[in-house]
């Protein structure tokens, strides 16, 4: 039997271009041949274009060959290639930044670990006002017992500050589900993605603790595990964890700061989500496990500052059924690709926790050919194959 799950957080350029002609594909790996994921692969001197998907593959149009592309990701060296033809893939090898250890670095890992992150959070409350608008992709995949079984993509015009996004405009979005007898339906899973705080100015017994606020050394523990070097620039890798006595939800994950600016990069978040989710089962299921992981990116801007820039969300619900394990994978990935002026006279509806995906995808009558025309962010062969067939069988905006 399906089951509904409902998140109840408590928690208080030009557009795509049609004259872009010539479409790159590749593929972005490490050193020792393993896939980068979402490294953001764009023109040499332009706002990134797209990124790499969970195999490190890419698709990004330009306009004209030869052209200097450059790719990004954290841990590893910024690299650019000069590409003059698009008839094979290309294959692009990152080398990995230069690791310093904290003892060979600081002689307090954990009280250096401390101050950095109170200089983040004390940076990011400064600005926590400071509004920003941009154009965001949003893909949304659902897997049930390893076969895909809903898919979501939707542009939208976004108001956001750092903290997350306040507010979004649906500019066009499709939706596709194929009928399945079990598992979840989750209508509302970007609630997730845009409203688990990266900080909280007012942090409260009655809401999930994360790293980044008033609280941080009271409610969290922080270790200096390493420091990334590249070109005279480093990042702190912090992990954290909840304090024992902490008697309410609390994320545990990694944080990346700039070591002199305490400038915030990443965050890498599990979160508790069983205490921020209502589930709901008929007789005879059971939830065996859940996992819930979140990763925010930032991108540098002026004055040791950064703007978020990517949110990515995974979860994973295992059932029992029957006696049986019956698995369901969630992903949603909200990228921003391109940073905006505020426009005249133009609103955004808030995006409040009941904000509901599939309702809103269905007031939109599908266009193949608006997909067709433009760059789908993040796709994969894999995805293509998924998208086609869904497309046969018109999935795609059949409710």
């Amino acid at each position: 039997m399906k089951h509904a799950l409902t998140l109840t957080l408590a928690l208080t350029t030009a557009s795509l271009a049609h004259a872009q002609q010539i479409t790159l594909k590749g593929r972005v790996i490490d050193e020792k041949r393993q896939p980068v994921p979402y490294a953001n692969v764009g023109q040499l001197g332009n706002e990134p274009g797209t990124a790499t998907n969970e195999a490190g593959e890419f698709s990004l149009r330009v306009a004209s060959l030869p052209r200097k592309i450059t790719v990004v990701s954290l841990g590893y060296a910024p690299t650019t290639v000069d590409v003059s033809s698009a008839t094979e893939p290309l294959l692009i090898v990152l080398k990995s930044s230069t690791v310093a250890l904290p003892e060979v670095r600081v002689r307090n890992p954990e009280q250096v670990a401390t101050e950095l992150v109170k200089r983040a959070y004390a940076k990011l409350a400064r600005h926590q006002r400071q509004e920003q608008y941009g154009k965001a992709f949003y893909r949304q995949k659902q897997e049930h017992n390893g076969k895909y079984s809903e898919f979501l993509d939707a542009f939208y015009d976004v108001r956001f500050t750092n903290q997350g996004v306040g507010g979004w405009q649906l500019e066009q979005a499709r939706y596709a589900t194929a009928a399945e007898e079990t598992g979840v339906d989750m209508t509302n899973f970007s609630a997730a993605v845009r409203l688990i705080p990266v900080f909280e100015p007012k942090p409260s017994r009655r809401t999930l603790a994360v790293p980044l606020s008033p609280l941080a050394d009271k409610q969290f523990k922080f270790h200096l595990r390493e420091v990334l070097q590249d070109k005279g620039q480093e990042t702190a890798v912090i992990d954290f964890t909840p304090r024992l006595d902490l008697n309410q939800p609390a994320a545990f994950g990694t944080l990346y700061l700039d070591f002199k600016t305490a400038a915030i990069r990443r965050l890498e978040s599990n979160v508790p989500i069983g205490n921020l989710m209502s589930l709901q089962f008929s007789e005879g299921t059971t939830l065996t496990s859940q996992t819930f992981r979140m990763v925010t990116e930032f991108s540098p801007v002026a004055d040791s500052l950064s703007r978020l820039q990517a949110v990515r969300a995974e979860q994973t619900i295992v059932l029992s059924y029957q006696g049986k394990p019956d698995s369901t994978e969630i992903s949603g990935n909200l990228f921003f690709y391109q940073n905006t002026t505020k426009p005249a006279a133009k609103g955004y509806k808030s995006t409040g926790v009941n904000y509901n995906d599939l309702k809103q995808a269905m007031k939109q009558n599908y266009n193949a050919k608006f997909w067709r025309d433009r760059e789908i962010l993040r796709a994969s062969p894999v995805e293509e194959k998924v998208i086609r067939d869904l497309e046969q069988r018109k999935a795609f905006g059949s409710f």
